[in-house]
Order: structure tokens, then sequence, then C-alpha cells
């Protein structure tokens, strides 16, 4: 699984107008039809206005499918017209009345042209791969393999390409019209946001797209007729005959072809006896290289379709030590350094609780910067595209995720020391650290806490505009980010220090031990951390924290969520009270007429002015924060006690989009919601 990650994407979709879209007998997580789960829907989201086109066909497979003069002198002798017209029966020949009756026909079709290939039907196959806390999300109609994996189930890490179909026109949700927007209206791009995740080749009876991904987005051709025109052929005739890096797969990973060195690894990281193992080369901008081996995930980023993709994996160096190897792909901006160099910044000014670099760097070659943003056309003037480096980064620590912690001291310190990395980026170096996650924090067999993933840091004394976009991870970002439009708020020291009760919190309700039941935990989670909404139809930025606000509101964690007594809930519940004051604060501070008696005590009211606003300075320095978190690491015994919970493992609730979609709601809406 190390190297698929890098795989660049190309896709054909086939759309169908011969039947209703309204079938309403499908179960969840197949390919047959969408069904309105609130993560495809958050992930649809978060790939809007990231389409770009339509390009032509022929223009798209010369761009990202060349081939040779020679290669090119072959298919004028193809007799194509008469496979093409054989491809019209695939959908259309007597006794088809569903996308499953094409599987068949299809693969038979276009097998002459993939002779290296072997195209399988996965669409009852669900890979085990976990998506976004649900396993068995991924079942493409057909998945594309070389016939020398041998491969014929379900398994997209060896996928070369996926094949989706669907029946209807209006499952495609692309506007090729000149002077329309590329993208259609939020139902039809449900259906694509969910195709991103289930393929490369869509099909249905009548017409076709080309779809190729990166990071960045998507480039997505025309509509065209797939048995009058022939690209869909020439596309699988294309992949067939190209390399391994024109396909996507990332010439800086090679697979360990030695049974003695393979074992070693596999032994010493503890992986699987047929995991496959990789090595890969990671070079300097000074022209350093270095090797490692491995290939032991141990950290998968937030899902989505495009994005940094991080993932974290334990390797061998060529020493056969354990390093931490990170993975990326870094956003290409003037106010956004390489993390290598945030990370010697800091180095450079004494910050404690961070990793020890030992190289990194861009990844050189063809393909390693996305290339979606260079194919926007008139149709794409309101695109919302961001430019990807792909970027390795070596760590000397082997350290664990937080999510791993064994026992409440573990947790309680391994924040604890994230806390202080970050009091001493802001204050030593300057560097306001923005994407405070479950993700980037871990902890190492002595106990001691790091604070990683530093490439959104930005200097406190930058001058810069704020960013059109939110910058960290939904689910941990303040109720304040989150409830503002992004870009009309400036991210703040405030704003960090509750993602790390977010994050506190977040660990207590899923490893902790409490009294919710698995099944409330996984709602809870789902609509605490994982909500969004939109206020207007056509609001391309989704907002939350509402429910974050609402939690605060009502004290959740001290008169829901049922901790165990100790230190831990005494540490949540004081935190609680703090950050509610963030939102909550006394009637005096809104409304000075509200106590007219006041009048007559101008001294008193100083007073309780002064006073409140000594409670909102508890939670926009870390000062108050780490003494409380110290505080409580004072009971180490009780701590220690209290380990996590290894039976609890909280389903997640397919929370209905529709609830917060179905009308338009107002600021002062949300609001009182939040309030309730």
């Amino acid at each position: 699984m190390f190297a698929r990650f890098n795989k660049r994407i190309l896709r054909c979709q086939i759309h169908n107008a011969y039947r209703s879209s309204s079938s309403s007998s499908v179960s969840p997580y197949t390919s047959t039809h969408v069904f309105r789960d609130k993560r495809m829907a958050m992930i649809g989201r978060d790939m809007d206005r990231k389409f770009v086109g339509p390009m032509n066909p022929l223009e798209f497979l010369d761009e990202f499918l060349p081939i040779s003069d020679t290669e090119r002198k072959k298919q004028g002798t193809w007799q194509w017209w008469k496979d093409v017209v054989e491809l019209k029966d695939v959908g259309n020949r007597e006794g088809v009345t569903q996308e499953e009756h094409m599987y068949r026909p299809l693969i038979k079709a276009l097998a002459k042209y993939g002779p290296k290939l072997n195209l399988v039907i996965t669409s009852q196959d669900p890979d085990n791969v976990n998506w976004a806390h649900q396993p068995g999300l991924i079942k493409p109609d057909i998945s594309a393999y070389t016939k020398k994996s041998g491969i014929n189930r379900n398994d997209i890490t060896r996928t070369e390409f996926w094949m989706e179909l669907k029946w209807t026109e209006t499952d495609d949700g692309f506007d090729d019209r000149e002077g329309k927007p590329l993208e259609k209206d939020t139902d039809s791009r449900e259906i694509n946001f969910r195709l991103t995740l289930e393929h490369n080749s869509l099909l249905t009876r009548n017409h076709a797209r080309l779809i190729r991904w990166d990071r960045g987005g998507a480039v997505v051709t025309r509509k065209f007729c797939y048995y009058q025109e022939a690209h869909l052929i020439d596309f699988v005739w294309r992949y067939d005959r190209a390399t391994r890096e024109a396909r996507g797969h990332d010439p800086s990973f090679t697979e360990v072809t030695s049974k003695r060195r393979a074992k070693k690894v596999r032994d010493v990281l503890g992986m699987g006896e047929k995991d496959r193992v990789w090595e890969v080369r990671v070079a300097d901008d000074q022209g350093k290289t270095e090797v490692f081996t491995g290939g032991k995930m141990e950290f998968r980023g937030v899902a989505s379709p495009s994005g940094r993709c991080t993932r974290g994996f334990y390797v061998l160096d060529s020493h056969d030590q354990i390093r931490y190897f990170k993975e990326t792909w870094r956003i290409l901006s003037n106010n956004l350094e390489p993390e290598g160099k945030v990370y010697k910044r800091l180095k450079d000014a004494g910050v404690t609780h961070i990793l020890d670099v030992i190289i990194s760097g861009d990844v050189k070659g063809d393909w390693q910067v996305t290339q979606t943003h260079k194919h926007t056309t008139t149709a794409n003037k309101n695109a919302k595209l961001r430019s990807h480096q792909h970027y390795f980064i070596v760590f000397a620590q082997v350290a664990t995720p937080i999510k791993k912690f064994r026992d409440s001291f573990q947790l309680v310190q391994g924040i604890a020391h994230a806390i202080e990395a970050h009091r001493d980026a802001y204050e030593k170096a300057g560097v306001l650290h923005r994407d405070v996650s479950v993700g980037n924090i871990l902890f190492t067999d002595d106990g001691e806490g790091f604070l990683i993933d530093w490439e959104f840091g930005k200097s406190v004394y930058s001058k810069d505009p704020r960013t059109v976009e939110r910058m960290g991870t939904w689910q941990f970002m303040s109720a304040r980010l989150l409830f503002n439009p992004p870009g009309t708020v400036e991210h703040v020291l405030g704003d960090d220090l509750e993602s790390f009760y977010h994050v506190l919190c977040w660990l207590v309700l899923m490893h902790g031990r409490h009294g919710l039941s698995t099944e409330r935990v996984g709602y809870e989670i789902a609509r605490i951390y994982d909500d969004w909404t939109t206020v207007q139809a056509d609001d391309e930025n989704p907002r939350a924290g509402g429910m974050k606000l609402g939690n605060f509101s009502c004290y959740f964690m001290k008169n829901q969520a049922q901790l165990a007594p100790g230190p831990l809930a005494d540490l949540v519940y004081d935190l609680e009270k703090a950050f509610n004051l963030r939102y909550n604060r006394s009637k005096l501070d809104y409304d000075p007429e509200a106590y007219p008696q006041l009048k007559a005590y101008p001294q008193l009211k100083a007073m309780l002015d002064e006073v409140n606003q000594q409670d909102l300075q508890k939670v926009e320095t870390s000062v108050w924060i780490l003494e409380r978190f110290n505080k409580a690491l004072e009971e180490k015994e009780k701590l220690e006690e209290q380990t996590c919970d290894p039976e609890r493992s909280p389903k997640f609730p397919q929370l209905d989009p529709e609830k917060n979609r179905k009308r338009k709601r107002t600021q002062s809406e949300l609001k009182d919601e939040s309030s309730e």
C-alpha cells in the first residue's frame, strides 16, 4: 500500500437517460446509486469548484496519456468504427434494464484493447479499507489490474483504474453548455463526489466522460457518445501501453525484491507476512539523498479526494534504525514554507517537544506537482484551486499517534507537551501552528509528547491577507472559525488553544472511560465534530460550530458525557467552563444597560468587567491552560489507573444531510439553534 497513494487517476464517466433515478431500494455503500451519506456530502463540499473543463477528449488523452508517432501510426490501421459500434450493444441490447447488465459485455468489448489488463467486476466486493470511520465503502463496479498481478477481486491498493456505471443522464454532475458553470446543482454534484471515491471510469448506455484526478482537483472532458467516438477504447489502449510512471505510479518507490531483506523489514516493523515492502529515496534541496525501506502505515489523514493526503509510516534507514516517514502534498503558496524549513526555524529558536528532522525535500520528477490548475476554462472562472507539490520528510523519533494512548496520564501528558511546543513556537519563534488535531500529536515510549505537522504554521508578524479557505482540520477547528465564513475572521492563538480542548474531548469520548454507549458515542462524534451546514443554497463554504457552541452552553461534557470520576474529568470540566466564556460571556459584556442599577455603582461595574476579562484571558493564552494540565498531572497514579477502554469501538451513524440542506437558514437562526 506504500506507493499507491501517489497514483494519479484517469477516469471515464458514462451516462444514460433511459431510466428514472428515483429507485429507493438501494442499500448504502453500493455504487448502484447515491445514498445520502453525511460523509459523502462533506467530501462533496470539499471538492466544490475543484473540477475544471470541459476538455476535448483527444486533447485530454494526448496530454495525460501521450503516445509516440509509431504508436499513432498503429492507430491508423484500426477498424475502430466496428468495435465502437459493438459497444452500442453494451447498454442497448434487448434485456438490458439496469447498469449491472452492462458489466460483462463492456469487459468483453474492451478486452482486446487492453491485453495486459484484467477487468474485474467488483461492485459486490467491498474493499476492507476504512474510509471516514466506515469500512466497506469503496466498491467500484469494474476494477482494472495488470494481468501480471493475478488479482481477481477488489483491492484498491493494486487498482490501475476503476470504471463506474450509471444509468441516467441525471447522474452526470457536469454541464457542457457554454456560459454555464461546469458543475451542476448540489444533488448532481453529490453523485460525482461519491464517484470520486469509487471509480476511474464511469459508463452508462450512451455517454462518457474522461476524468483525470490529482491532489489539486480533477480535469473533466466533454461528454461524448462512446459508441460513435473512439475515445473510450483509445483510453484503454493507451493505458495498456503506458509506462508505470505515466499511469501514475511514483518512481520514488520501488518494491523490494529480495525476500531476505523484505522479511527482515517486516519482522522489525511488525508488518504482515504478505505486506509489500518498499524502498523510497528522499532528496533534499542541497543534493543529499537517503534511502529508507518499509511500508507500515501508522497514520492516515482526513479522507478527501483532494488536498494534502498526509500519511505516516514506519521505515528503516540505511543502518536499520526505525524512523518516522511522512508523505504529503504540500500547498504551493508564497505564504507557506516547506515544513522542513519551519522545523529548522523552530529548532533554532529552542522550541521544545518537536521532532528532529533527518531529511526533507520536494519529490523530483514529472507529475510531482499537481496539474489541474493548468487546464481551467471560461466555465471554471470561479474555480477554487490550489497547486500541490509532493513532499517527503523523515523524523528521527519513532512516535505513536495520541489516539493510541494507554492511560489517562499518557493522554494528558502528551497533550500538555504539545501545548508547551505550541507556546514555545508562538513566543520564541513567532509561529502559530493553525492545524491542531488528533493526528498532529504524537508520543514516544518514554512518554514525551510532540506537536507535528507545522506546514500551516504562519508567522505572527505576517501582514499577509487572510486566506480564502480555512486552515486546519475540520473536526478540531474552533467554533469561532467554523461559524464564520472563511476570510472574515483572523485565525488567532485562542483558536488553536480551543482546538487542543476539542482534541482532548474527542479522544476521551472515543477511547476514554465514561457511561455513554458505543452507539451514542458515534452519534455525538458525528454531531459535534463532523457537523456542517450551508446558510444559503448557493453557499460554497460550509459552516459549522453551532453544535460546539451548544455544547459549551449546556456543559455537555459535565452534564451528559458521564465521564469516570477523577483528575481527567475534572480537567475536562474546568476547560469546558473556561472555553464557554469565549462565546457565552456575562450579559454585561454585551449590554451595559442590562442592569440600570449599576449606573449608580460604576466601580462595581468596572470590577465585574475586569473579572469577566480575566476569565476570558484564561483561554486566550496558554498560561492558565498549561497550569491546569500540570495540576492534573500531579495526580499521576490516579491517571495511570484510568486506562483507555479497549472494548470501545464507536459506530458512526448516517446523519442525514437533508436536515442541514432542506431550508435556507439565517445567521440568527443558526445562533438560536446553537443556544438551545
